[in-house]
């Protein structure tokens, strides 16, 4: 099935559950659904850094996936990746994992058990915190959970290529509570989890989350002022 993906690509009748920069898909295969995550084609710099210089986006999705678990923390089982190259340069590239049927952090104050859910989610930033694990794109869409009040949430990081081990700075460490939720009230909800797991004051940690998350409103706000300057 690797070998097939690398050499023909996703078939065309797989179904596609996400589209946007990359493209998710989901397929059956010897009766257990798979995610495959396609990156986009990278730009003619990037085929030959990816070769030369950095690793893969895919590459890193499966070691930054088996570094996590080793960490003691959670992913969907890890499966494989794929990259296509020509000579020097990549072409595409794959990351293959098991699907795990669960629900995501987007909206979470609608959840029932919500206050349960953000205390265990603020436990998982804590032990993020003391692992120095930087999850650049921590985000409610990349933090999968399964599980219930009753018997514990068990919670998910997905799309973490861009993550950073062996990080000391506070202020990156801390950065993770920017984009968990445009509410600021929810914002400062799950910051007061997070002081009441670390034991630090209320009102440092949640001045901290308070202050990155205005600074990535502000900065998108600015981003799409930007873009729409551009199309005039």
């Amino acid at each position: 099935m690797i070998e097939s993906i690398a050499k023909n690509g996703v078939p065309e009748d797989t179904e596609i559950i996400y589209q946007g920069r990359n493209t998710v898909y989901r397929m059956l295969t010897d009766n257990r659904p798979i995610i495959i995550k396609s990156f986009k084609l990278p730009g003619c710099i990037n085929s030959y850094v990816y070769t030369t210089l950095r690793k893969s986006k895919a590459e890193r999705s499966y070691l930054n996936s088996k570094k996590l678990q080793q960490l003691g923390f959670r992913t969907p089982a890890i499966i494989a990746y794929a990259e296509v190259r020509r000579g020097h340069k990549l072409l595409n590239s794959y990351y293959i994992s098991e699907e795990i049927a669960g629900g995501n952090m987007r909206d979470w104050e609608n959840n029932t058990d919500a206050d349960q859910l953000l205390h265990g989610l603020a436990q998982e930033m804590f032990k993020l915190y003391r692992a120095q694990v930087w999850h650049k794109d921590f985000s409610p869409g990349n933090v999968i959970y399964t599980g219930s009040a009753e018997s514990g949430y068990r919670y998910y990081y997905i799309d973490v290529n861009r993550m950073k081990f062996n990080v000391s700075s506070r202020k990156k460490l801390m950065s993770m509570f920017r984009s968990m939720h445009d509410s600021f009230e929810e914002t400062a909800r799950l910051a007061r989890y997070y002081a009441q797991v670390s034991g630090e004051p209320e009102d440092r940690i949640v001045a901290e989350a308070l202050e990155v998350h205005k600074h990535y409103i502000d900065s998108r706000i600015l981003r799409r002022k930007l873009k729409h300057m551009i199309k005039l």
